[in-house]
């Protein structure tokens, strides 16, 4: 604001240029894109909270992205009242008097407060502003200099907020979280239909329908027959289409004929299974589809402890009627949240950190379960630490982790849905998907 204020005053002492338009319109782009990043962080809190004073019901900083624009159309418009070229000969040969007389030295009035300010309350160089400036004191006791927030050079478009894209294909073994828990026995079951060609990334199981779905990490579902063999329907889903969902990682069975895809994003789809579908009537959110099988609507599931991670498996309590969500550890968010939404409109109901007796979580990523499947049953979720070779069980409530099962079999396994008194898990390789059955023995 200073920059352009300056501006002003060079363009009333030499008048109109276009170095000087061209100053403000970058000036005002690059104010407008700052106010935008600091008002962003606020807008998703409740209605009255922010930061600062309130002037007319809008905190102090969202005043700064109006400032910024205003500059902007005052600049068009000044543009527009110009015509097709400058006026020539508009420096002032005598001196400032009047109004504009008054605006300089209120300007170097209100920089002179500025600069006794800066360095009195922030310090010279090497020290740089504060993120959340306090009360204005010169008393040294109560003034804080700061190192903490010089800028860090990142190749993503999100800067500090920038977190890996989670790669399915990238596998390491890791110890169990539970290395005390019974064996399981691990044995290949069947294979799925072949033209189910890409990894599989997520399974579930209806029970009174006897049926299938699984997704792919090409956003593929697929609903097959209780016996694996037969692909009923599919569809392909376009993840570009509105909301933006990425692959798919999560499939669950809501109801008889409605399940729920989520991508690593937590992004989701709702689909319902139903004859009156065709592929010319999904032709906008479907890449490609069978009959039988639609779009109702798609949307995110917004968290609170979980809004820097993302999400590999998700699952479905009938008896509390919520999707479940667990994160994956990343660089800049190691702790396991489950977040519970309600079906009823998809919104946060309950949040809690994965709690265990062991000491996984000492700030080493590969310490951390790696969950890539869930199964909810008896208020209590089964999870797959698929790096880890072991089923976790996890009390939804209070976020208690014990240990389930662990196999001496470690592959990269997608997906968990729990049939009768074993579990199933799906692996690929080398172009095939084949379920496993894990079991106590």
């Amino acid at each position: 604001m200073i920059l352009i204020a300056l501006t002003a005053m060079f363009i009333i002492r030499y008048g109109l240029r276009p170095k000087y338009i061209a100053a403000l319109i970058w000036l005002g782009i690059y104010g407008a894109y700052m106010s935008t990043l600091h008002t962003s962080f606020y807008l998703g809190w409740d209605v009255g909270q922010g930061q600062s004073l309130k002037i007319l019901g809008a905190h102090t900083y969202t005043w700064a992205l109006f400032v910024f624009v205003v500059v902007l159309v005052v600049v068009a418009l000044l543009l527009a009242a110009v015509g097709n070229s400058f006026p020539a000969n508009q420096v002032r040969d005598e001196n400032l008097f009047g109004v504009p007389k008054l605006a300089f030295i209120v300007f170097f009035v209100v920089i002179g407060g500025n600069i006794v300010q800066a360095f009195t309350q922030t310090g010279p160089l090497p020290f740089v502003g504060q993120d959340a400036p306090g009360r204005v004191s010169f008393f040294p006791s109560y003034m804080s200099w700061e190192m903490d927030h010089w800028p860090r050079q990142s190749p993503d478009a999100r800067g500090g907020y920038a977190i890996k894209d989670v790669d399915l294909n990238e596998f390491s073994i890791q110890k169990p979280v539970f290395s005390d828990a019974p064996l399981a026995k691990v044995e290949a079951l069947i294979d799925l239909p072949t033209e189910i060609n890409s990894r599989v990334t997520a399974i579930d199981y209806q029970q009174e329908t006897d049926r299938y779905a699984v997704t792919t990490e090409d956003s593929w579902v697929y609903v097959l027959s209780g016996d694996l063999r037969r692909v009923l329907t599919k569809a392909h889903v376009d993840g570009m289409y509105q909301i933006h969902v990425s692959k798919l990682v999560g499939i669950s069975f809501i109801s008889d004929t409605t399940l729920v895809a989520m991508g690593d994003n937590k992004a989701y789809v709702v689909l319902e299974l139903d004859e009156n579908h065709t592929w010319a009537s999904n032709y906008r959110p479907f890449r490609d589809s069978d009959n039988g099988i639609g779009e109702l609507y798609r949307g995110v599931f917004l968290t609170v402890r979980a809004k820097y991670a993302y999400a590999l498996s998700l699952g479905f309590d009938q008896g509390s009627n919520r999707l479940i969500t667990i994160t994956v550890p990343n660089e800049k968010s190691a702790p396991i949240v489950s977040s519970q939404f309600d079906v009823s409109d998809m919104t946060l109901s309950a949040e809690n950190n994965m709690k265990t007796d062991s000491k996984y979580n000492q700030g080493f990523l590969s310490e951390y379960p790696y969950i890539t499947g869930i199964d909810i049953g008896d208020d209590k979720g089964y999870v797959i630490n698929s790096r880890g070779g072991e089923i976790i069980s996890v009390n939804l409530r209070s976020g208690e982790a014990t240990g389930k099962l662990r196999f001496i079999t470690i592959k990269n396994f997608q997906g968990l849905v729990r049939k009768e008194d074993s579990f199933q898990t799906v692996n690929f390789n080398k172009g095939v998907n084949s379920v496993f059955e894990i079991r106590e023995g």
